[in-house]
């Protein structure tokens, strides 16, 4: 099965908590650095299968969700992670890593978009982790229903019971225009 969210530290702990070739503690931050190394554009998704027999099988199953998660060729990733999980410990072949490479279509400034990592284990599978610009079109769809509920005045009252003002809202507004704008400043 093919799995794939909008991710949390959390996610991101789970996909990478098997990567034997960092340690533990410092696997989330790797992946941080490798995926978000820019502070404007720091939005992860995070996908990858199991329940599969070899990791070809694995690489075929993940390009067809990578390309779903990047609009089939609409978005550019910035920046992405994958690691296998076999029982050698072995990366992926030239073959399917150009598969994935495609699959991402990677901002063409990056001239290192990409890491492989590996770890042994017993079930094959692929994890990913993505940093692209598909988060914009949620970003700007609910950035813009939001708008218009401050504008019409929907729930403020309750807000503002809680302390929060007006002015907040307006900052959380810019926030999102700023990092949509970032996204795509990062990916032409």
């Amino acid at each position: 099965a093919v799995v794939s969210t909008q991710s949390t530290g959390e996610d991101l702990r789970v996909v990478m908590g098997n990567c034997k070739q960092i340690p533990a503690r410092t696997a989330l931050w790797e992946v941080v650095k490798s995926v978000a190394a820019i502070p404007a554009v720091k939005l992860c998704t995070v996908g990858g299968c199991s329940g599969i027999r070899n990791v070809s099988e694995a690489v075929e199953k993940t390009v067809r969700s990578v390309k779903k998660r990047t609009g089939f060729g609409k978005c550019q990733t910035l920046a992405a992670v994958v690691a296998t999980y076999n029982s050698t410990s072995q990366l992926l072949d030239e073959r399917s890593e150009e598969k994935l490479r495609k699959a991402c279509n990677f901002a063409k400034w990056n001239p290192f978009p990409i890491d492989f990592w590996s770890s042994a284990s017993k079930l094959p599978k692929l994890s990913y982790v993505l940093n692209c610009s598909s988060v914009c079109n949620s970003i700007v769809s609910e950035c813009d229903n939001a708008v218009l509920k401050f504008h019409a005045g929907a729930y403020l009252h309750w807000f503002e019971q809680h302390g929060v003002m007006k002015d907040e809202f307006l900052d959380a507004f810019e926030t999102c225009n700023d990092l949509v704008k970032s996204y795509n400043y990062f990916c032409t």
